[in-house]
């Protein structure tokens, strides 16, 4: 099978999977038959079971298929633009990931759902974060295995984000109303009034580690994962 085509199918079958398994109809019958922690381990063997083969085979066939840009944009622009993108959805990774920072939206968050911090940026720091790494890297990457590949992070965290948002909202008292106040894409609130940018809440050590990450990732991408 071509490259991109099995990247393509992969990612279809990832998010399929992924929006049936925690659909409204499915999840409360699993989780009762299953048990919570039942359920997630379900949830993440299926999740596992088709991102490692999509990953591995982007892998073994980077810039598979015909040359669609060599760039979006001027190749300068678009490489600075990557490093800017790649700095914050490194940061939005682990803040997402520690606990002083789980965003209302998480799938263990036990909390209100209030607008504070990170929250007021994106709501969904860990999908967000991955969004952003997909279209960073789509700007310079432009062969159609790396467009299918890379194009699938951001489509997968806005499909999912939206569709946790719905699950979320009839579930958490209050959820609804954030949605309103927030946004997906990060900043997108603040720029439109929606919500303040407050410094002061923002989580100093997931920036700070999440900086240091891209830094090193920056320098030893070659080493790491080739060009």
């Amino acid at each position: 099978m071509d490259a991109a085509v099995a990247i393509g199918l992969l990612w279809a079958a990832f998010m399929a999977t992924h929006l049936a398994l925690s659909s409204a109809r499915v999840r409360p019958a699993a989780i009762a038959r299953l048990g919570a922690d039942g359920f997630r381990g379900v949830y993440s063997l299926v999740a596992l079971g088709l991102f490692v083969p999509l990953v591995w085979i982007f892998a073994t066939h980077k810039h598979a298929g015909p040359l669609l840009w060599l760039s979006l944009g001027p190749p300068g622009a678009a490489r600075f633009v990557n490093h800017v993108l790649m700095g914050l959805a490194t940061i939005l990774v682990v803040a997402s990931v520690l606990p002083s920072s789980t965003a209302p939206s998480a799938m263990l968050a036990r909390g209100p759902a209030v607008a504070r911090g990170l929250v007021r940026v994106t709501r969904h720091p860990m999908l967000a974060g991955f969004g952003l790494f997909g279209a960073a890297h789509l700007l310079v990457n432009g062969t159609l295995g790396d467009v299918l590949f890379f194009g699938g992070f951001p489509l997968f965290a806005w499909i999912g984000a939206r569709h946790q948002d719905t699950r979320k909202a009839a579930e958490v008292r209050g959820y609804a109303g954030l949605v309103r106040a927030t946004s997906i894409v990060p900043f997108a609130a603040v720029l439109r009034g929606r919500q303040p940018f407050v410094p002061a809440e923002l989580p100093a050590v997931a920036i700070a580690v999440g900086l240091a990450l891209a830094v090193l990732l920056r320098a030893y991408h070659a080493r790491l994962f080739g060009p």
